[in-house]
């Protein structure tokens, strides 16, 4: 088979503090039933056993090469970006340390892309709670402009993640690096971005486990202000004040309801104060459609149950 019919497939995951997932995903990648790829991995500044694990990992699995980056902690975006740096496949895919590959990721990415030539895919994917690793939903993202500018608005919750995404080497630096100053809305930057550049192509089908668990990143308050203050100052859409108002409107209205899920009801209300105060028409409807897709979730029983976590 020629390059073109059988690319390496450079896959990249920063680590930090890992050691109760990292195993799982590597095993994931070992189980791939494509086999021409590499693992480059970038330890950025891990404190627990997750070096260890991967240490032992390699030794256990010689078939699987892994290599890695030993960093000081730098963020997300910048272990990607070097990740990408110490790589050499034609073809890129990212997955963060604590998700899941179903055995058929890669293979049915690649074949899609070198059949119809295109630059980049993503996939379906299904959540996962980790304490019980029950299948809470099933997520068909939207790669349209229409789905992605929805989500930078924060009109949906978490459509788009780079632990979906394979794309060529140079649509990457076509598109740009991860932004270093964003680790959180990195993905939804880069997206934005990458639509600039090329089309995306979905395969529907579920083939990533994202795990949902307690005290992830983006429940952060001050990091998601923080960010969201960079955003509105460099992503072109939010310089317009419409747009801006119903990006805030979200943004508050999501700090709100995480603090409700804590139980943390009165500290999280002048959230929700100020989310009315920026867009009361935004806030009414974005409760709509959370209440909607709360009540389709009851429908996907069928798809739920269809999806099998690999060695999680």
């Amino acid at each position: 088979m020629t390059s073109k019919e059988n690319p390496l497939v450079s896959i990249i995951i920063p680590m930090f503090n890992a050691q109760e997932w990292i195993v799982g995903l590597l095993q994931s990648i070992l189980n791939q039933t494509y086999q021409k790829i590499e693992v480059i991995l970038v330890n950025d500044g891990s404190t627990d056993e997750s070096l260890a694990l991967v240490n032992k990992f390699s030794k256990d699995y010689s078939e699987i090469i892994i290599k890695v980056i030993n960093q000081g902690n730098t963020g997300v975006s910048e272990a990607r970006n070097e990740g990408v740096r110490n790589s050499n496949g034609e073809l890129l895919a990212f997955v963060d340390s604590d998700d899941i590959w179903i055995r058929e990721k890669i293979e049915r990415q690649v074949s899609a892309m070198t059949k119809s030539d295109i630059a980049a895919t993503a996939c379906s994917y299904a959540i996962f709670r980790d304490s019980d690793l029950e299948i809470l939903d099933v997520v068909h993202p939207d790669w349209s402009t229409h789905g992605v500018r929805n989500w930078l608005l924060f009109r949906s919750y978490g459509g788009l993640l780079s632990s979906t995404l394979m794309l060529r080497r140079e649509i990457f630096y076509q598109t740009g690096p991860f932004r270093i100053d964003l680790s959180l809305s990195a993905d939804i930057d880069f997206a934005w971005r990458l639509l600039s550049t090329t089309q995306v192509i979905l395969i529907r089908e579920p083939l990533v486990g994202y795990r949902l668990r307690p005290n992830q990143m983006h429940k952060l308050p001050d990091l998601l202000i923080s960010e969201s203050k960079r955003l509105l100052k460099t992503v072109s859409l939010l310089q317009s004040n419409r747009f801006a108002r119903i990006f805030l409107a979200n943004l508050n209205l999501r700090l709100f309801l995480y603090r409700a899920q804590d139980r943390d009801f009165w500290n999280g209300l002048h959230f929700l104060l100020n989310a009315f105060r920026f867009n009361p028409l935004e806030v009414c409807a974005t409760i709509v459609r959370i209440l909607f897709r709360r009540i389709l979730r009851k429908f996907k029983y069928v798809e739920k149950k269809s999806f099998f976590l690999p060695n999680p």
